[in-house]
């Protein structure tokens, strides 16, 4: 009796808040996808609620939260076409070389592939994959005004057409 007891409280326990919490994995995720200008959003979401795990921060607040592991990196891959690694690597360096509490869409390899795609007349998901493409491949060269800025070298603009062709269906 108390083996069935047990095992009815445990599903009872775990079937609820996990559902609620699964769907509150998959919203966080959606969001985070939106949020990246990633075109396959939905499925990100649901390669996220998977790998979630709820923390707690400092002031009590639980948020969800997918560790960068291969596993997970690899299905995000594999399933939806994101290549988590490389966008991480371009939102760093936008980071990193863009101006000081300059924003995402502003600074950086990042902003300034924003800005050539709107030159190219690119916009929406179109221009947020030129943009993280472009970050990937550019790197910061020094300005006559003291400001640095981003090109691609001449060695990388094959690489470089290859994938914003693969990666966006953009030819140049």
């Amino acid at each position: 009796m108390r083996i069935i007891w047990g095992i009815s409280f445990a599903v009872a326990c775990l079937s609820g808040p996990a559902v609620a919490q699964q769907g509150s994995a998959y919203n966080t995720g959606l969001r985070v996808a939106q949020a990246r200008g990633y075109e396959n959003a939905d499925c990100y979401a649901r390669v996220f609620a998977k790998h979630a795990v709820v923390v707690e921060k400092l002031g009590g607040k639980r948020s969800w939260y997918a560790n960068s592991t291969p596993a997970y990196n690899a299905e995000q891959r594999s399933r939806c076409g994101i290549d988590r690694l490389q966008d991480l690597a371009a939102r760093r360096d936008s980071e990193r070389f863009g101006a000081p509490g300059a924003s995402r869409a502003r600074g950086g390899a990042y902003g300034a592939g924003l800005r050539v795609a709107a030159e190219r007349g690119y916009s929406g998901s179109d221009a947020t994959c030129f943009a993280r493409t472009y970050a990937t491949f550019a790197s910061p060269h020094p300005a006559p005004t003291g400001r640095g800025t981003y090109a691609i070298a001449g060695t990388s603009m094959r690489a470089y057409s290859h994938e914003l062709f693969r990666a966006c269906g953009i030819s140049r």
